[in-house]
């Protein structure tokens, strides 16, 4: 009885493996997804003011020049935006936002001229050939922080010399002669209706003359 069973067992077993390896190679196939990263510039990284380019790496999608064209399936190109809060992912309507925003580009990398200075999030999403999203959406973004380029402080300026002061930056006194010795000679002043009587030395004073009296014969 068993040995009449035998030839069967056996195209059972055979069947089994077939659609094991046909599964296994089904798995292998689709374990890689469609899939866009960032490489440049790198979350969080901290850069100049200026030119920004974005660089993206696309694996499973072709990246074609066909712009405005019907949409195939498997191919189309990169949208790249530039603070755009929400990146539009609609089914079957196209993946634009204002003016300035986004950028359609038929290569994995796009240069954002003259990013000012601040915090700016960079995104990319691949589209269908008519802008449109992919089913599902594969999207990827980074945020980055945009500096002014130097960043020093002005030199400090050397001290001024005022008119009149010694090297060792203390002025000189004014408004007075000096002294041959170093002092600052007082002016006398002058006597009403009279000159200065004429002195002996630098400090002599007048000494005053009496009336001499005459005799009465």
């Amino acid at each position: 009885m068993f040995e009449l069973h035998r030839p069967r067992l056996r195209l059972i077993a055979a069947s089994l493996v077939v659609l094991a390896l046909a599964m296994a190679s089904s798995a292998g196939c689709g374990s890689e997804e469609r899939n866009v990263t960032i490489v440049e510039p790198a979350q969080g990284a901290t850069i100049n003011v200026g030119d920004v380019k974005v660089v993206v790496d696309v694996k499973k999608f072709n990246i074609v020049d066909k712009l405005d064209q019907n949409a195939e399936d498997g191919e189309g190109h990169v949208h790249f935006y530039i603070d755009v809060g929400e990146i539009p992912t609609k089914d079957g309507e196209p993946a634009v936002t204002k003016e300035g925003t986004y950028h359609a580009q038929a290569t994995t990398e796009y240069v954002w001229p003259d990013v000012k200075a601040g915090e700016h999030t960079f995104a990319v999403q691949l589209v269908n050939n008519d802008h449109t999203p992919l089913k599902p959406p594969v999207i990827a973004q980074v945020t980055v922080e945009v500096k002014a380029a130097g960043g020093g402080t002005a030199p400090a300026s050397s001290p001024t010399r005022s008119p009149g002061a010694s090297p060792g930056g203390t002025s000189s006194p004014t408004g007075g002669t000096s002294s041959p010795t170093g002092g600052t000679a007082t002016p006398t002043p002058a006597r009403p209706g009279g000159t200065s009587p004429a002195g002996t030395g630098a400090s002599a004073t007048a000494t005053p003359t009496r009336p001499t009296p005459t005799a009465t014969p």
